[in-house]
């Protein structure tokens, strides 16, 4: 028996407007202040007034949102008593909106209470629903079951990765209105996020029929419309259909689990202070070949990344499969390359020195994020070491 979790999604020119249809009429806006200095939550607050619904405005969101920020959050929403909690923004907006989504329904409880085994998340909703309007094409947030908060751990932010299949929301609009204005540089990471979600979604522990098809067709649609909209901001053909690849990869990702190129991205961005995509982006390609290299006979991640590669025309359909899969490497060398993204970590200001002096805290760091024990092969100590070795430098994984 398996399940696939999903919202109610409403996507396209317009979506917005599909807030008529949802009952309620208290809303809890949770977003943060560029979304507000962008002109992106009067749209939504117009958007309420016309329909007559009231609302407050938590504005305070930051990205990698730490834990204190979401309990202030969680009491500003317990004393307005909305109906509606309505996310606006990213990722961070949306994770701190489904913590704050669980305390308002359990007052009692804190970040350390949502975890998959605590039943009573499934009840999620009695006092009011949770709608994610992502205005960023990259994390998927608005269609998983997980919420990722920082906390101080000895000076480290540390990313706790809070999951339950309860916190899904209960809508996810998807309108293009919001992605638009999206600098280059914004949307080249948030789209090497969607990549990472789909491609290690296709191995992880967890895949499934209904993940495959959906990371799949995120992974086509970001290859050809990324460089679109990394070279013009205004196309909505492209602003439209990154949109809807994020979310395909997160419901691909949500329902398969990613692997350890979140582990290491995570702790990447966490020592760094490095935002999430341009992390698991570069990483990406030093664990896909890592997977690659794996020799156990039961191993399938050759088998699937050329069977993707064939199905979206990288490699023929009578090549080799280790020679298919590997193209795989090659066509994300050529995009980082198409859209000016850094191919390792040495690219993005850090020092050799740098990583040496933190690889300890790295590695510990892995073997603390859950996403690291569904990758389909699992790397000791140093195997971390030297991931974070070779992507530094840019060397292809030969181990």
């Amino acid at each position: 028996m398996w399940y696939f979790y999903s919202p109610n999604i409403i996507y396209g020119e317009d979506a917005l407007d599909f807030l008529e249809n949802i009952e309620g009429s208290k809303c809890f806006i949770i977003t943060d202040k560029v979304i507000e200095d962008l002109g992106y939550l009067k749209i939504l607050t117009d958007k309420l007034e016309k329909l007559e619904k009231t609302y407050q405005i938590f504005n305070e969101v930051q990205p990698d949102p730490k834990e204190e920020v979401v309990l202030s959050a969680k009491e500003k929403c317990l004393s307005y008593k909305p109906d509606l909690i309505i996310a606006l923004g990213g990722g961070s907006v949306i994770d701190t909106s489904k913590g704050v989504w669980v305390m308002y329904e359990y007052p009692e409880f804190g970040i350390d209470d949502i975890h998959i085994f605590n039943n009573a998340l499934y009840e999620l909703g009695k006092k009011a629903k949770l709608i994610a309007i992502p205005t960023t094409s990259g994390t998927g947030a608005d269609a998983t079951y997980a919420a990722v908060i920082s906390r101080n751990n000895n000076g480290v932010w540390q990313k706790l990765i809070q999951a339950h299949k309860g916190l899904v929301p209960n809508f996810s609009i998807l309108d293009p209105i919001f992605p638009k204005g999206m600098p280059p540089g914004l949307t080249v990471d948030t789209g090497m996020d969607v990549v990472a979600h789909a491609m290690e979604a296709l191995v992880a522990n967890g895949r499934n029929e209904f993940s495959d098809a959906l990371a799949l067709k995120a992974i086509e649609l970001v290859f050809k419309y990324l460089p679109i909209a990394y070279k013009d901001g205004n196309n909505k053909d492209a602003r439209d259909y990154l949109h809807q690849a994020a979310t395909m990869a997160g419901l691909g990702f949500s329902n398969a689990n990613v692997h350890i190129g979140h582990t290491t991205g995570h702790c990447l961005g966490a020592v760094f202070n490095i935002p999430h995509g341009k992390c698991v982006g570069i990483m990406l390609k030093y664990v896909t070949e890592y997977c690659l290299n794996y020799t156990a006979e039961d191993d399938k991640s050759i088998e699937i990344y050329a069977k993707m590669a064939k199905q979206l025309g990288w490699a023929k359909w009578d090549d080799e499969d280790k020679k298919a899969a590997f193209s795989v490497i090659e066509k994300l060398s050529q995009l980082h390359k198409i859209v000016n993204f850094p191919e390792k970590i040495k690219d993005i200001g850090i020092t050799r020195e740098d990583l040496d002096k933190n690889l300890d805290s790295l590695v510990n760091l892995c073997f603390q994020d859950a996403s690291g024990s569904m990758c389909p092969r699992l790397p000791s100590k140093a195997d971390f070491e030297n991931i974070y070795r070779y992507a530094f430098e840019g060397k292809d994984i030969d181990f």
